[in-house]
């Protein structure tokens, strides 16, 4: 479970003319318990404000708070402005199978606000089972992949500009009137069995309608197996990723249709197509589209509801153990919108929606399986 704040270490905090190349400098030496705050050349971009932890002494909800709170007041600072509502993450992952669920823990958390006001962040979650082979491996996986992620967040907020646009959120495009307000990567490691991760990609549009504002989530998940990731015998079994605007504490929620792509290695001859209609402005670039591709080692299953306010997509490996695909890094990426209630500061902290991601792994006889799952709550707060 997570923990109260148990950080006793001593902050690390940079002159903003002190550039470190994205926090790498100092990742390098960042002591678990302390927090950094990465520099950027940007005058209006707030710095990356960083912190990691332990499995046993995770990166509290206070102390993530506390790193947010710092970067939007230098925004604030930087620009002269402020921040109708803060976008945040809550984050929850567990693993297991049917009668005993583990929970990973925050070991790792970064956040930061560019000069376009646009939040970018990063969550790293870990877990071991309790005959892990090598303990500490999954922990040391995400710390080892933490210093590109900052870098990868203060290259973003360096780039930042009044004369830019916030027009793209990774791999959307054509997003019109919408305007992403926060980016954040989330990567939930269980050795020896995988990882997932997603990158979560919020927008909004206040001027779709006089009564709400539209709501959207990109999610593109990864799933790797232990095979991959830890040199195990686990294997990739089945995965879905679930957009859950039910899941809200705004007055009403419309939810629209969803898209979805699939990624990742497929194998044999047999060939589907599939094809989408979406009315949605920022999804105009791939109205009508169709694509085929052959995967007689997938079912992929869309299994949406409008009516009930989620949005849900599925895929089950049906090729043999050992195959190509049971071994491979695969991905899908959905997207979805929701119109919903206006926020406003008044309200407090508000969830929009939660995303939630899981992935089941098989051992090498392909007989018993273990799943991981996680998942964000998008919120604001002021």
């Amino acid at each position: 479970m997570e923990e109260a704040d148990k950080y006793d270490g001593s902050e690390q905090q940079t002159g903003r003319r002190d550039v470190l190349k994205a926090g790498v400098a100092g990742l390098a030496t960042l002591a678990t318990g302390s927090t950094l705050a990465a520099a950027n050349r940007s005058d209006k971009a707030s710095d990356v404000h960083a912190a990691k932890g332990t499995v046993d002494n995770p990166v509290s909800d206070k102390r993530r708070k506390q790193l947010r709170k710092r970067a939007v007041a230098e925004y604030e600072r930087n620009t002269g402005e402020t921040l109708d509502g803060i976008p945040a993450a809550r984050p929850g992952a567990t693993d297991g199978d049917s009668d005993s669920p583990e929970d990973s823990e925050v070991v790792a958390y970064a956040y930061g606000i560019d000069a376009d006001g646009v939040a970018h962040g990063y969550i790293g979650m870990a877990g071991e089972a309790r005959a892990a082979e090598s303990k500490g491996r999954a922990e040391g996986l995400i710390h080892n992949r933490f210093e590109d992620q900052v870098q990868d967040i203060s290259a973003a907020l360096e780039a930042s500009d009044d004369d830019l646009t916030t027009q793209s959120a990774g791999t959307i495009s054509g997003l019109n009137d919408m305007e992403v307000i926060y980016n954040t990567t989330l990567d939930n490691a269980v050795d020896p069995y995988g990882k997932i991760s997603s990158t979560y990609h919020w927008v909004q549009d206040t001027e779709y309608d006089d009564q709400g504002t539209l709501h959207g989530f990109h999610s593109p998940m990864t799933i790797e197996p232990g095979y991959q990731v830890y040199g195990s015998n686990w294997q990739n079994e089945a995965a879905w990723n679930r957009h859950y605007w039910n899941q809200n504490d705004m007055a009403w929620q419309d939810v629209d249709s969803g898209y979805w792509k699939p990624a990742g290695p497929s194998g044999g001859s047999t060939s589907t197509s599939y094809s989408i209609s979406v009315i949605t402005d920022w999804m105009d670039s791939y109205t009508g589209l169709a694509w085929s591709y052959s995967e007689p080692s997938l079912e992929r299953v869309d299994q949406s509801s409008v009516y009930n306010d989620y949005c849900e997509w599925e895929w089950n490996v049906t090729d043999q153990c050992g195959s190509q695909v049971r071994q491979s890094t695969l991905g899908m990426q959905p997207s979805s919108v929701c119109n919903m209630e206006d926020y406003d500061c008044a309200m407090g902290q508000r969830d929009v929606g939660t995303v939630e991601l899981k992935g089941t792994f098989t051992d090498g006889s392909c007989g018993d399986t273990h799943w991981l799952k996680s998942s964000v709550s998008l919120y604001k707060e002021c």
